[in-house]
């Protein structure tokens, strides 16, 4: 024999209904907020496809057919600039041992202490970097190196760097590559 239903079983059945669908704004276009849509998401692609919460990116500096930044650039041609021994372990030691402003706290005293020299070669290997613009003297015992030097370029803290120095200061400062003859090679 089967039994019958209870009472309550049906009752909650009745009750429990469905929530009515939501009405659509007046202003709402769905054609319009695709498109917009669409707009965006094209915009996001050629940007990379990525979302970032950081400011838009430097574009690297092209270089006729080699596609690198400043600092690879400086970096792979550093040999150009004929560097001393003595100034080329001035250069490692500043871009090792500097802060987020480039800032290197050294004394030349130090250096020739460090290096096992004299500080008149340090004081020359400390002009050499200069005269080419890769650091520079901002007080005593304080010097900056150049921020395309120090930091990969278009990092978020070579862009605060150049940000807080200003473009008088990088255009009077401004690394130029020498070109060298074959006949000096």
């Amino acid at each position: 024999m089967a039994q019958p239903q209870r009472r309550s079983a049906t009752a909650d059945a009745r009750a429990v209904r469905p929530a009515p669908v939501p009405q659509k704004p007046d202003d709402f276009d769905g054609l319009e907020s695709a498109k917009d849509l669409l707009k965006r998401l094209e915009e996001l692609a050629r940007k990379g496809g990525t979302f970032s919460t950081k400011g838009d990116l430097k574009p690297y500096a092209f270089y006729g057919r080699i596609h690198l930044s400043m600092s690879q650039r400086i970096q792979d041609q550093l040999w150009k600039f004929g560097f001393s021994a003595m100034a080329r372990n001035v250069l490692d030691h500043m871009s090792v041992h500097h802060d987020d402003l480039a800032l290197v706290e050294m004394t030349q005293r130090g250096l020739a202490e460090k290096f096992g020299c004299s500080q008149s070669k340090v004081s020359r290997s400390i002009s050499e970097l200069s005269r080419q613009n890769f650091a520079w003297k901002e007080s005593r015992g304080m010097y900056r190196l150049h921020p395309l030097y120090a930091y990969r370029w278009g990092s978020d803290k070579q862009r605060d760097l150049v940000n807080k120095l200003g473009p008088k200061v990088l255009t009077a400062r401004e690394i130029v590559i020498p070109n060298v003859r074959k006949a000096e090679r």
